[in-house]
């Protein structure tokens, strides 16, 4: 029986099928839904109280947005991480970077730079793993955003969730990652302010790297997760 933490869960204003999304996606993100978790639409529903058809758009959704998977026997499981999809994530995050920093630099606000600072100090006061990765996904997406561009903006923003999970997995293999992380973080942040394009570039994909590199030893630990689909 899936388990779900639905204290906040509420269905307006959004729709039912779009709370219903958010709330399992946050729920796998942050690892409190495993890879492996079989997701059984009539226990979903139970869970939220609501009818299976927001279930199955929901999970529909989320299998297109590679968090889960589809199948026509087992049903809708969430994706294992495997060393291959992690490969893939933070390839085509670096690939885009470059890009999504020169744009940001350009158009990011006092405001914007004010809110991920607001960020930063949340997850300096955090002891909670969960919370803290989900601070963290908010803090790049914040930098990211002000580039104003759509498309670069939705394909960062699933790049960005997709690496929520190997993030969790980075903290289990060495702990310490998260003050090292902080402090890449506000070095990250002065770069911002000060317009520095190619030293931001390089922060962040250092910073990139050191996560990548934690989390692939961290898959090689589980055997089932090692290879790519």
């Amino acid at each position: 029986m899936v388990k779900l933490q639905l204290g906040s869960f509420k269905q307006a204003p959004r729709t039912t099928h779009a709370t219903v999304t958010e709330h399992l996606r946050q729920a796998i993100l942050l690892g409190q839904l495993p890879g492996g978790t079989r997701l059984v639409q009539s226990e979903l529903a139970e869970a939220f109280n609501v009818s299976v058809t927001p279930i199955r758009e929901a999970l529909r959704e989320l299998s297109t947005q590679g968090l889960i998977e589809l199948d026509a026997f087992k049903g809708a499981v969430v994706r294992m991480p495997t060393l291959g999809d992690l490969e893939e994530v933070y390839e085509l995050r670096s690939v885009l970077i470059p890009l999504v920093v020169k744009k940001s630099i350009a158009r990011i606000t006092p405001q914007d730079l004010q809110q991920a600072a607001v960020l930063l100090t949340q997850m300096e006061a955090t002891t909670e793993r969960e919370l803290w990765v989900d601070l963290n996904r908010q803090f790049h997406n914040q930098l990211d955003n002000a580039a104003q561009a759509t498309l670069l903006k939705q394909s960062l923003q699933q790049l960005s969730d997709l690496s929520a999970i190997y993030i969790n997995l980075s903290f289990s293999e060495q702990p310490f990652r998260k003050e090292a992380s902080e402090k890449e973080h506000r070095d990250i942040l002065q770069a911002y302010k000060d317009k520095d394009v190619k030293t931001a570039t390089k922060l962040i994909l250092s910073h990139f790297n050191g996560t990548l590199d934690a989390a692939r030893k961290a898959l090689k630990k589980q055997p089932l997760a090692t290879a790519g689909p």
